[in-house]
């Protein structure tokens, strides 16, 4: 038996400690054997920070600029070196213990969760549930599976940042303020700022709702002193992560995000200094797509989705039939289009747990005060934020009034908030309950309440699984796209049989139809599985309680019952995404990035001051592949340069070669219609990397500056528009001798030797920066000007000289200075919170009698 108070207080979060590490290894055991998730988008981070690791191999840190992606763009944006020695981020690795990803996920997010459990006072076994709920809610696993890691660094440190806030509200000021500081930092130190912001929005109803019971009980003064405190707290975590954020933000503002162009009219829709509503809410949660947060399939399940179609798809069967397509193939068709919402594709639903939403309703029927409409209330928030273009008149409102909102897109994100409030909701309902003197026949009456809300749920739900079109709607084309492939499919068939032609398109409608109402019933089938599911889990979770109720058996029963009932629940929805499928061997990972023969072509060549333009992601903006072995006019980003951008929607993607040659093109890899394979084609129109102009044009704005690219020869004539006019001391003049060349060009610095008799005007093959990009001539400073609506050009006087380009942002300087010193006060202030606290302690002891 345990003697020490001590040790019987920490046992039980010992144990729960434990119990996290063994459910994430478990759940995540193939990590432990070496291997790594097959992460679709670390993939792609990896090839646009290519050129990075090569720096930093070589220079001993990464650089602040890469020519790799987007014809040049900064570097900072993607790979970063780790903050000041001192950080406080060695603190953070102690709680996760160093374990590998994913299972440092998982673990973190528990543990975080459990202290915000322990600041409200929750029993152990109850917070164990509520942890896990929140850790192994679907939508983490799906992001984990995807490889958006730093959103769910963001997810697993949230519960902190709101156990540090309600310690303040709860007027410990000292471990308050630093614990504050700490965990918001922490999170913002991800830089995913949405989950960040939405965080904030969670903080921000929770203080709407504390002032106004802290109003009606005097509290006033303590609370106006709490909030300061936390103002103050997360004015140093933001302190800590300037060395990022603001170079981030100078650049978030040249974004297609802030908004930057030199066009007058983009886009119809366009919100002012943000991102584009079209764009924006692109991918916002169909309404009746919410039924997913009970019924995890309700919506065909998503992209990551395991195989839940089978032998029995009606669909496959239909398809053999009409199509003489083979079954395998029919039912791997059948489960990449059982998606039917409305947004263009998902990798799988946010599902929060059919046992967890049934406690969310007993949690509302048990509670009263202000915790239970702060947690309400944010998931309602989370709800209607999620609609987005479904909710317009709400969210448009949002999108436009609310600060900085207009950067984020993907509104799905906001269900990350009924994610974080309903498990605290459960929790506060099951620790009313435990300590409710109420009789048995008014927690009875209750429970009969909950019985009703659940049972009004499920026939909600199941009037849905018999009123569904189960046919895709919104920006969801990919049921069309397929029935167009089988059309095409069939009528090559009739053909092949003689049918007339005029009839052939009319049969292969009906073919088409045939088969896909075959998708339907699966859709269908696949919805009524996952019903008949989640209503037994409310049957079991509601006979848990309504036994415990009548008191058929202890607190202990009810607590291990519905935590092994939820986890159940989660993890099995949790493994169709993430599963041991989902890991593979590091080396097997990398070789999906090897050259192509093509690649290996344009890599010997010596040269390397080129761009490579691959036409096999014609958008240039869905694939980083060519940037992890040259420098290439596309990348992978959700936050491209506002002129890139401007210039790949109006010229790259028209084909304008004049435009690719003046961005220095020098290869263009293409796939051979006979071997499908990728082949290199050289562009001998290329410019290079610099050159002398004869003569200049001059446009009046943005508009005409872009129309002039499709006319203006560039290698003679340079377009500036005519506000730049001053700024040219003289006229290029005619000198058949004059002459320019790149020297070098290390990212951060580039050199030229230029040589003429007449003054002469030099364009750059170089994206236009000024956000840290300064231009020297001799070795003095000069100016430069923004030409041919997104390259660099310059004056050049007559002479010999030397031309140098040097990125050298003084906001990255300016961070970094500051991260060290706002570090440096969070140690400070978490000593000095244990200093007081063992001055408490010390007073509180008891004084030995002599």
């Amino acid at each position: 038996m345990l003697k020490s108070p001590f040790l019987k207080k920490a046992l039980p979060h010992v144990i729960a400690i434990a119990a996290f590490l063994v459910v994430a290894v478990v759940y995540c055991r193939p990590a432990l054997e070496g291997k790594v998730v097959n992460q679709s988008d670390v993939q792609q981070w990896k090839a646009m920070a290519r050129q990075s690791f090569e720096y930093k191999e070589k220079y001993g840190r990464f650089p602040l600029w890469i020519e790799s992606a987007f014809a040049g763009m900064p570097a900072y944006t993607i790979a970063i070196d780790a903050g000041p020695a001192i950080s406080y981020g060695y603190l953070g690795m102690i709680m996760y213990l160093g374990l590998p990803q994913p299972i440092c996920f998982f673990f973190l997010a528990c543990v975080c969760f459990y202290i915000l459990m322990a600041v409200l006072r929750v029993d152990p076994w109850v917070a164990m549930l509520a942890s896990l709920a929140y850790a192994y809610s679907s939508y983490d696993p799906i992001i984990i599976a995807t490889g958006h890691v730093t959103k769910m660094w963001a997810i697993a440190w949230a519960p902190g940042v709101i156990a540090a806030f309600l310690i303040l509200l709860k007027r410990n000021y000292w471990w308050g303020t630093a614990l504050l500081a700490f965990f918001f930092a922490e999170q913002i130190s991800t830089q995913h700022l949405q989950i960040v912001y939405y965080t904030g929005i969670c903080m921000a109803l929770l203080t709407l709702f504390f002032v106004i019971d802290a109003v009606k009980k005097g509290q006033i003064k303590a609370t106006a002193i709490s909030l300061g405190l936390a103002v103050i707290a997360g004015a140093i975590a933001f302190g800590t992560s300037v060395g990022g954020t603001l170079p981030d933000e100078e650049y978030a503002k040249e974004t297609m995000r802030g908004g930057r162009t030199e066009l007058s009219s983009v886009n119809n829709q366009e919100s002012k200094n943000g991102l584009s509503y079209d764009y924006a809410f692109m991918w916002s949660y169909g309404l009746w797509e919410t039924t997913t947060l009970v019924v995890p399939d309700s919506y065909g399940g998503g992209d990551l989705n395991s195989p839940e179609i089978g032998d029995n798809s009606k669909f496959a069967d239909r398809a053999a039939n009409e199509f003489s397509i083979p079954q395998d193939n029919g039912i791997q068709m059948a489960n990449e289009g059982a998606y039917w919402g409305p947004q263009p594709s998902t990798s799988g639903p946010v599902y929060l747990g059919a046992v967890v939403c049934f406690l969310c309703l007993f949690a509302l029927v048990m509670l009263k005060g202000w915790s239970k409409w702060w947690l309400l209330a944010t998931i309602i928030t989370g709800i209607f934020m999620s609609w987005g273009n479904h909710f317009s008149s709400l969210n448009y409102f949002l999108f436009d009034h609310l600060p900085y909102y207009n950067k984020f897109r993907s509104p799905s994100t906001s269900l990350f908030l009924p994610q974080l409030a309903a498990p605290i909701l459960v929790a506060l309902g099951l620790k009313e309950l435990l300590m409710s003197s109420l009789p048995t026949a008014a927690l009875w009456k209750k429970f009969r309440t909950t019985a009703i809300a659940a049972g009004g749920l499920v026939v909600v739900l199941v009037g849905f699984y018999f009123s569904a079109s189960y046919k895709p709607d919104g920006l969801n084309d990919r049921e069309s796209r397929m029935k167009e492939e089988l059309m095409q499919r069939k009528i090559q068939m009739l053909a092949r049989n003689g049918q007339p032609a005029e009839a052939n398109q009319q049969q292969a409608m009906a073919s088409a139809n045939v088969a896909f109402r075959g998708l339907q019933e699966d859709r269908q089938a696949m919805y009524g599985s996952d019903l008949l599911r989640s209503i037994l889990l409310i049957v079991l979770a509601a006979a848990l309680l309504g036994f415990f109720i009548r008191k058929k058996f202890k607190p202990v029963i009810l607590l291990g019952g519905l935590l092994v009932l939820s986890s159940f629940d989660l993890l099995a929805v949790d493994s169709r995404y993430l599963k041991a499928d989902s890991y593979v061997d590091p080396a097997d990972l990398d070789q999906g990035m090897a050259p192509t023969q093509a690649d290996q072509q344009i890599m010997a060549d010596p040269d390397k001051n080129f761009r490579v333009y691959d036409a096999s992601d014609r958008s240039l903006s869905s694939s980083a592949r060519a940037a992890n072995f040259y420098n290439s006019l596309g990348g992978y980003s959700p936050a491209k340069l506002g002129l890139y951008e401007d210039l790949r929607l109006h010229q790259l993607m028209k084909g304008n070669i004049q435009v690719f040659n003046m961005l220095n093109t020098k290869y263009i890899i293409e796939q051979d219609p006979r071997t499908g394979q990728l082949q290199t084609e050289r562009n001998p129109g290329a410019f290079g990397p610099c050159w002398l102009v004869n003569g200049i044009r001059y446009v009046k704005n943005g508009d005409e500056e872009m129309q002039a690219l499709d006319s203006v020869n560039v290698r003679d004539t340079v377009i500036i528009q005519q506000k730049y006019a001053s700024r040219l001391p003289f006229q290029p003049v005619a000198d058949s001798s004059a002459s320019i060349h790149l020297v070098d060009n290390v990212l951060e610095k580039v050199d030229y030797k230029f040589s003429a008799k007449t003054n002469q005007f030099a364009v750059f093959s170089e994206i236009y920066y000024d956000k840290g990009w300064d231009a020297y001539l001799d070795g003095k400073k000069t100016d430069y000007l923004r030409v041919d609506y997104l390259l660099r050009g310059m004056p050049v006087p007559a002479g010999d000289h030397t031309i140098e380009f040097r990125f050298e942002p003084h906001s990255y300087k300016l961070g970094t200075m500051l991260t060290t010193w706002f570090s440096l006060l969070i140690y400070a202030l978490l000593i000095a919170a244990g200093v007081v606290e063992w001055r408490k302690q010390k007073a509180r002891a008891p004084v030995a009698k002599a």
